[in-house]
């Protein structure tokens, strides 16, 4: 009898205790869990080199000729000097890597253009805008081309870290516009949504949704990809990036691993989760429902049916003895 009423009462204070330890908890945000603040610094970086615009799209004939602008800019507090360059640009894995040195099939368009100028030197707050022209051959098939035009801290500053008030700043010492033409022609707009992921449990936020695209065409394709959440029970939208989708460049020929994330999500929770996948005429959908639950609640969940299952057994017992 002593047994049976020890159990029950570390198994009814024991539960309560964890019970009431959960609803804390789950009410009260975890170590950690915070946005991050920049804070912002009052003197500008003594280097610092911009390039606008990052990225041009162009059309192209074989046999024509194209000519384009970009500007160079000095956003830092000190004089610099700085060259231009042009480099093929491709990728090298599904995270994308980028690849500046490999030439292939789709990376001539580095060999066809011309720059107004090699370099020269920026005063603070200034800015140059610089011509590129392009000369396409007679004999170049249709489908996508790409390279990129580098601007690059040359002498003294580059690549230097230097002290400017009291903090030390390193150089940004080159930045890059990324040149997609697209050769009129002969092209394959084919590709497809290889998998398109969301996972059934979580121990800790964000969710999370992943998916892998390739493009078997010749040209560049945009994929797009949207995450909606709901609660369980319901057909509210709790999260969406409906109308402003993730959108990802995706290369002729490559695979492309991407991922997409709620970042507001709580602690704890039970969703319906759906995202739509797209590249040329390829959708993929995918939905699932997604158990949110960190480690300590499971944890303590287990905990208390073991203690539930002891319980059980104790009674069982001293039953059998009584008898």
């Amino acid at each position: 009898m002593k047994a049976n009423h020890f159990v029950k009462n570390f198994f009814g204070r024991g539960v309560f205790a964890l019970a009431i330890t959960a609803a804390t908890l789950v009410g009260t945000p975890l170590l950690g869990t915070h946005s991050n603040v920049y804070a912002e610094e009052d003197n500008s970086p003594a280097y610092r080199l911009q390039m606008s615009p990052t990225a041009q799209d162009i059309e192209l004939a074989p046999g024509s000729n194209y000519e384009g602008t970009f500007k160079v800019q000095n956003t830092g507090s000190k004089e610099f000097k700085y060259k231009v360059s042009v480099a093929p640009y491709s990728v090298k894995d599904e995270d994308y890597t980028p690849d500046y040195s490999t030439s292939t099939d789709y990376t001539m368009l580095s060999s066809w253009i011309t720059l107004s100028e090699e370099g020269g030197t920026l005063e603070p707050n200034s800015s140059t805008e610089i011509k590129y022209s392009v000369k396409v051959p007679n004999d170049v098939s249709g489908g996508g081309q790409y390279a990129v035009i580098f601007a690059q801290l040359v002498d003294d500053s580059e690549g230097n870290a230097t002290t400017e008030g009291g903090a030390a700043i390193k150089a940004v010492n080159r930045v890059g516009m990324l040149l997609y033409a697209n050769i009129d022609g002969e092209s394959r707009k084919e590709g497809s949504v290889i998998e398109n992921k969301i996972p059934s449990f979580l121990f800790n936020p964000p969710i999370t949704a992943t998916s892998l695209v390739e493009n078997t065409g010749n040209i560049h394709a945009n994929a797009t990809y949207i995450l909606q959440v709901y609660p369980l029970f319901s057909d509210e939208e709790v999260y969406t990036n409906e109308e402003n989708p993730s959108i990802r460049r995706i290369m002729p020929e490559t695979r492309h691993f991407n991922s997409v994330s709620w970042d507001g999500a709580p602690q704890l929770g039970i969703f319906k989760v759906k995202q739509t996948v797209k590249i040329f005429d390829k959708v993929s959908v995918e939905e699932k429902t997604v158990f949110l639950c960190p480690i300590w609640f499971l944890f303590i969940i287990i905990l208390i049916i073991v203690m539930a299952i002891f319980w059980v057994v104790m009674r069982i017992r001293n039953r059998k003895k009584e008898m």
